[in-house]
Parts: structure tokens; sequence; C-alpha cells
């Protein structure tokens, strides 16, 4: 599960921010929304991010990203003379060639018990800066490793560093190369944080590998389907000739000639047939011709369901893009309620729907905003921390709408400006 994540100098990220999934400790805060660990610390199931267009929702999203691939990836895939592919806040003269840092805090469950880790990094586009690895154990936090430019040094909680110091280079973590020889804590944090799944809504789905991969959740998706009201009876892939989808203008018949034997994968959506008002087989649809909606929904599907099994923590930016807002308030309660998840499943999501911005399904510590200075830097902040109290009956939407909240645009401005208002 993830507690804390701190982002520094990357993208419209200046100032060092950190969003949290620890809840407060507001008696009057309701706790239906919340689970509690070993360690006695309570976390929240799920978190709203909100903001106006172009806030820095999606760069908080993309550090999450670029935090998850560079700790992950970077040993096995980087090369001596790759650079770093961070982007620091290019805004300030001082920022813009300063470090871009990042931190997690997180426990990872298992059948002898929880630990609780921070690990972070500071990064430039040659090298990294710093690198850090910290445990509770026995009540206290250790060391586990600590890194300055190449010089690292483990303790004896980590002696699996004495062989990842062989062969780091420069620009990749000392965590990731520690997993590719075969470190014991190394290696289940880097599965960890490869388990943790980060969508946008934004971009348009793949659904090729769907049945091949997740057969057995088949049928939990048809449920998921038909819950969500979509009349989908079932879904099949089927292999066509690449060819068939390259129009005819866009390459040469050499060129043509070659893909002549590729394969692509689609996706078809199965309904049901009728004869008059009796249903007498299947009928199915190319994806080409469903809704948007519909995909979407089938795409996010199968991670939902993976993340409510699992107990695996799942991110969505843009999530209401092309979702009802029956459908969206619905899945927040899946995650919110300890029936349906268990295992304590963490669903962090941006959106604009603010009809679910209610203090019937949130409370004030999982409502979060987005909201850019005069500086072009991004400010993130809970409901609960706001700088006025907001009060536990408050209406949040409404007063948010009328921008008590701050994190809105301001349209009465722009219709001045624009001659609108004429």
């Amino acid at each position: 599960m993830i507690a804390e994540f701190t982002v520094e100098n990357f993208r419209s990220f200046k100032e060092k921010k950190t969003f949290s999934l620890i809840s407060t400790k507001d008696k009057e805060l309701s706790e239906s929304n919340t689970f509690e660990t070993e360690k006695n610390l309570r976390f929240l199931r799920t978190a709203v991010i909100y903001g106006s267009n172009a806030s820095g929702k999606s760069n908080f999203f993309n550090a999450l990203i670029f935090f998850m691939q560079f700790s992950v990836f970077s040993g096995p895939r980087k090369q001596a003379k790759d650079t770093i592919d961070t982007e620091p806040f290019i805004l300030s003269k001082q920022s813009e060639t300063s470090p871009s840092s990042f931190e997690v805090i997180f426990i990872i469950k298992k059948d002898d018990g929880e630990t609780r880790y921070r690990y972070g990094f500071s990064v430039d586009k040659k090298q990294v800066i710093s690198e850090y690895l910290y445990a509770v154990i026995n009540i206290r936090e250790v060391m586990l490793f600590k890194r300055s430019l190449q010089e690292i040094e483990h303790s004896t909680y980590f002696k699996e560093g004495a062989r990842g110091k062989l062969s780091v280079r420069n620009n990749c973590t000392f965590l990731s190369v520690c997993a590719q020889v075969n470190g014991d804590i190394s290696t289940q944090i880097i599965e960890y944080f490869r388990e943790i799944a980060i969508l946008s809504g934004l971009y348009e789905p793949f659904f090729s590998d769907n049945e091949e991969i997740h057969p057995s959740y088949k049928k939990k998706i048809l449920k998921f389907l038909k819950n969500a009201d979509l009349q989908i009876t079932n879904y099949k892939t089927e292999k066509i000739p690449l060819i068939n989808s390259i129009p005819d203008d866009v390459f040469t018949t050499h060129f043509k000639n070659k893909l002549s034997d590729a394969q692509m994968k689609r996706i078809l959506y199965g309904h049901a047939y009728f004869d008059g008002e009796n249903p007498v087989g299947e009928r199915y649809l190319d994806e080409t011709v469903e809704s948007a909606g519909t995909k979407k929904l089938f795409f996010y599907s199968r991670y939902i369901i993976e993340s409510l099994e699992n107990g695996t923590p799942m991110f969505i930016d843009e999530f209401d893009t092309m979702l009802h807002p029956l459908i969206i308030e619905n899945i927040i309660k899946l995650f919110n309620s300890p029936m349906t998840n268990p295992k304590n499943a963490q669903l962090v999501i941006s959106c604009h729907s603010v009809n679910i911005m209610t203090n019937k399904l949130l409370r004030r510590d999982q409502i979060w905003f987005c909201e850019k200075d005069k500086y072009g830097a991004t400010d993130l902040y809970s409901l609960v921390e706001y700088k006025e109290p907001v009060r536990k009956d408050s209406s949040y939407n409404k007063n948010y709408l009328q921008g008590k909240y701050g994190a809105i645009p301001y349209i009465d401005n722009i219709l001045l400006q624009s001659g609108f208002d004429k």
C-alpha cells in the first residue's frame, strides 16, 4: 500500500509537494473509507484529485510514472551513455538546472508480516545525484542503503548491496541493479512497483492481448460490464492481416508486400441477437463501431478487477473521460467498501466530475486539489489541509464550483477579456 509520494522540481512541480494516503486523525471524519495496517496506521482506500485544465494534475501522474519506470528499469535498460529523461521545472532559472527529486513511502505485506519502506532518489539529465532506502525494523527506521553519486553505503540489513555495488552505473538506480543480482529485498520492492497500475483516460486503449493474458478474468469482466449496463454479452479477439488496416496511399507497394504476412489482433464485442422479442444468439461487432465509453470501461475493467483481487494500488489520470458520472461513483464505492475491497486496494484518480465530491462518498482528506501559482508552479493540497477549516457537512462540490477551495479556472475573466459578454 502507498502511504506518501513526494515530488520536487519535475514538470510543473517546482517546490516539494507530498501526496498522502494516510488518513488524518480528525475524529469528525468517517472511518468507513479507511483501513488499518498491522502497524496501527490508517490508510485511505481512495482519493480524487481536482483542478482546472493545465493545473498540473497529469504532471502528478507523470511524476509517478517516471519514478516507477526509472526505479524498475534503469538498471536493465540504460546504457552507459544514455541520458536520464527527467523534466525539471523550466520556468525558473534556478530550477531548470537543478535535480528532480522523488520519494515514496509504502508498505509491502508478506506472509510473515508487513514492512514499511521509504525509498527515494534525486537525478539530473546525466546521473543519479542521491538515492536511499530505509525500512522500519523493530519499531525504528533503519538505513538499508544510501548513495551520493557513486559513493554507496549499505548496512548489514541489506547484504545484497555488496553485489550491486560492483556494477551500478551513474545513470541507473542502485535498487534496480541489486534486483538484477537477485537481491531479496530489492527484488520484492521492484516486483511491488511493477504491480502498480498507472493509467490515463486520455489515450485510446489497446485490447489485443486482453483475452490471452487474462483468460481467468473473462467471466468477471463480463459481469462487471453487465453491471455497468453496457449490454456486452461476450468478447473475443481475432487476427487480421496488418495490411488491411493501412490505407493505400500510406506506404509503397514494395513496403506493403513486406508486411503481407504480418498480423494484428482486434477485439469483437458480443451483443444479444433477437428474432422479434426472442433472443436467438449473439452478434459480434467490431471495436470500431463501439462507443468510446464502452471501450474505455472494458480497458479499465481488467485492472480494476486485478487491483481489488490482489490488493494493489491503482492510479488513473482523467478517469472521467468518456464515462458516465454514475459509473465513476460506483467504481469508487467498490474501492471504498471493505466488502468489495477486502484486500485494501487503493484507487487514486484525477477528474472533473464534481458530482462525486460529496461528504456522502468522500472524506475531506480524500479530496485533493492542484492549482498553479503566478509563477506557473503547481501547488498540491487536500481539503482537510485547506487554509480555512472546512466543515464535514459542507456542500463540497457547490463550494468548489464557487471558488471557495481554489483550483478552478477564472472563466468570468476570460469572457470579459475576450469580449464574449457583449
